[in-house]
């Protein structure tokens, strides 16, 4: 509902560049030479080898089998994969790829089950949906093309998944992104479905950022707009689930400064115009932005803002710092919104005793109902305590904290959203002390604690616990000077989950050997645990490990793995699963001889 005039905007850029960009200027037109001697331009046509390859490929077999109860997982897993990089002289062609396959009946390799899982497979591809896409890059510039994501703000364009293509450029201090494609495809109404479809509109979206700076001071400037093609669907009028076409447009700057080398001020603002029906009727007073966005009866405006002013030390970290999200913000470009939020906060991070002690304290007000559409605003104290101590054998970490979350979930944005408030308070301790030796062997004895509550009520979060957990280990390591590893933990945890008790106490220990210059190893493990509800029911279980690792030869790995996990409850049959890994990697690289000259 809030509009910022695009002449404000403009006077706080031209403020914030004109030192930077008077720092550019060519000296003189006559320097042109050496310029194609050095910088960028040098670099640019620097072209390297005319051919590089480099990558891993690997396959895993997975086996599974159980006794006295039903199948969790199937019987017989195969995943193959393949990452590859192709360099042509400075050119970067990434390649990646899995296939996984499955055997339905034995839990041993089965050629008709593997023939037939490929089979269907090939045909879902087929007939489904598939993605493919890659990024070539040269130097300072990259291409996307196929099935990609780009990054532009947090506000505007978030790492959103669209098929078409984008550019991104940076040669030195200047940077430029661009993108175009689709955000999400047609998805029409089903009438062969007992429940009712919701159907979704193609969607194009394109978008650009530009920017010039470094650390020291830098200023980006994006354009994002997304709009929902009215012709893709058909909806009647009497369709139970009616949706309509969105459009949006979402101007962001971001700014930083650093002055006298300690004081940095950071600002990012993003106004964001939305359209819920891009068949409304135009408005009757146009904007500046209406050849992109031609501005509807319905159209809103809401903001974002970040902020901050902190001091930049050797050893201390000081300043403020404000978010504020508008109830109504929303941009197609993201998949998730926290808003509805003003927090004003100051930190500070902080080294004492000659960087022994490490310290960062966060602390502020947070504030919701910024447009007063509730019948309440809350007001809460937030705050965040992280210190850590280490002096020779001795490590100590201490966190304690608390967030509000209220966040509305676009997961697809022609769906309804699902808008949550999750408060969460967290303490933790950490405690490792490394025993004195008078020999090469190494102990070690370490303590976690962790106490968690969850609530989803910001009001009264102490009354309203969605869950409470609390955790405890203790562990100790013994590695000898033969290459013999020991250890053996304690641990227990207690979890309610919305009145529902659970106490689990667990032991383990376990053992590992390097052998043969440490290309082969092996390990066993063990573990058991001891369950009890609140109902007084009991239940265990017995868990076995064993691992083994060789190096064939240089980039050649095996790997096998093998688990046995038994249950027994009171009143019920034990119930006894077998899982087996085994797998196969190898990392190459290559680089063909160059010919000596004669």
């Amino acid at each position: 509902m809030h509009r910022v005039p695009l002449k404000l905007l403009s006077i706080i850029l031209a403020v914030l560049l004109v030192n930077t960009t008077a720092t550019a200027q060519l000296n003189s037109l006559e320097d042109i030479e050496s310029i194609g001697k050095k910088g960028f331009f040098k670099n640019f046509f620097d072209f390297g080898d005319p051919f590089q390859l480099g990558g891993g490929i690997g396959l895993n077999l997975r086996s599974y089998s159980a006794k006295g109860g039903p199948l969790r997982q199937d019987p017989f897993f195969y995943t193959a994969y393949a990452n590859v990089n192709i360099r042509v002289y400075q050119l970067d062609i990434p390649f990646s790829m899995i296939l996984t396959a499955k055997n339905t009946t034995y839990s041993y390799p089965s050629f008709s089950d593997l023939k037939q899982t490929l089979k269907d497979k090939i045909n879902d591809k087929k007939n489904g949906f598939s993605r493919f896409g890659f990024s070539p890059h040269y130097k300072w510039a990259k291409v996307h093309l196929g099935h990609r994501s780009m990054n532009f703000s947090k506000y505007t364009m978030s790492n959103i998944n669209f098929f078409g293509g984008g550019v991104e450029l940076t040669p030195q201090k200047f940077r430029f992104a661009a993108m175009y494609g689709r955000l999400a495809k047609a998805e029409p109404i089903d009438l062969s479905l007992t429940t009712p479809n919701l159907p979704v509109y193609k969607r194009i979206g394109w978008g650009t950022k530009i920017g010039y700076g470094d650390d020291k001071a830098s200023a980006d400037v994006i354009l994002f707009t997304a709009k929902d093609d009215t012709s893709s669907v058909r909806i009647p009028s009497n369709y139970p689930r009616q949706v309509t076409p969105e459009a949006n447009l979402a101007l962001g700057i971001q700014l930083q400064k650093l002055f006298f080398n300690h004081v940095r001020i950071k600002l990012e603002y993003t106004n964001s115009a939305v359209s819920p029906n891009a068949q409304d009727a135009n408005a009757t007073k146009k904007s500046l932005t209406n050849f992109i966005l031609p501005t509807k009866n319905t159209t809103y405006y809401s903001n974002a803002l970040e902020g901050s002013l902190a001091y930049e030390g050797k050893k201390m970290n000081a300043g403020v710092s404000i978010n504020r999200v508008d109830a109504d913000f929303k941009t197609l470009g993201t998949y998730f919104f926290n808003r509805d939020i003003m927090d004003i906060q100051a930190f500070t991070s902080f080294g004492l005793i000659d960087g022994k002690l490490n310290t960062s304290l966060k602390g502020g007000i947070q504030t919701n109902n910024l447009d007063k559409s509730k019948p309440t605003t809350t007001k809460r104290v937030i705050y965040d305590l992280s210190t850590a101590w280490s002096s020779g054998d001795i490590n100590v970490q201490v966190h304690y904290g608390n967030n509000t979350s209220d966040i509305g979930y676009v997961l697809n944005p022609a769906l309804d959203s699902l808008n949550a408030v999750v408060v969460t308070q967290d303490a933790g301790l950490n405690i490792t002390y490394n025993i004195p030796s008078k020999n090469e062997n190494k102990q070690s004895i370490s303590l976690t604690g962790n106490a968690q509550d969850v609530s989803d009520d910001i009001e009264k979060p102490s009354r309203q616990s969605t869950s409470k957990l609390y955790l405890i280990n203790l562990g100790y390591t013994l590695t000898t000077q033969a290459k013999w590893s020991f250890f053996a933990r304690g641990n227990y945890s207690q979890n309610k989950v919305q009145g529902l008790q659970l106490n689990r106490t667990g032991f383990g220990a376990g053992v590992k050997k390097s052998l043969f210059e440490n290309k082969l190893s092996l390990g066993l493990n063990a573990n058991y645990f001891l369950n009890k509800n609140a109902l007084n029911q009991k239940s265990n279980n017995l868990i076995g490990q064993f691992l083994l690792g060789y190096q064939i030869f240089k980039g050649m790995n095996l790997q096998f793995n093998w688990g046995l996990l038994n249950t027994k409850a009171e009143n019920t049959p034990s119930f006894t699963e077998n899982t087996a890994n085994l797998g196969l990697q190898y990392n190459f690289s290559y680089v063909p001889k160059k010919k000596n000259k004669k």
